[in-house]
């Protein structure tokens, strides 16, 4: 019975050994920390370039307003400047 046991005990012995690896954890960590700066490295242009295009057309898109706002104003102004104008030429002719 007792190499029965012993025959149990190596065979779970073997198991473990073959199912543990202390190398293979430190592999894989340094496999997955070297992936995420791939990684890192891929996207985070991407990311900056994609938030700066964005800011930046929020940006134009502001002064492309601004523009429109004062080009009507420009016209206002110049149907009120055209209306003086007139207004003054005709006070000229009446004195």
């Amino acid at each position: 019975m007792s190499e029965r046991i012993k025959e149990k005990q190596q065979l779970a012995d073997s198991i473990d050994e073959t199912v543990y690896d202390g190398t293979a954890d430190w592999q894989f960590l340094l496999l997955v920390i070297i992936s995420i700066f791939i990684a890192l490295l891929l996207l985070l242009p991407k990311i900056y370039l994609r938030n700066s295009i964005y800011y930046q057309s929020r940006a134009i898109d502001r002064l492309e307003t601004e523009y429109g706002a004062l080009l009507e104003e420009n016209k206002l102004l110049s149907r009120k400047v055209e209306g003086l104008k007139v207004k003054n030429q005709i006070l000229d002719t009446l004195f």
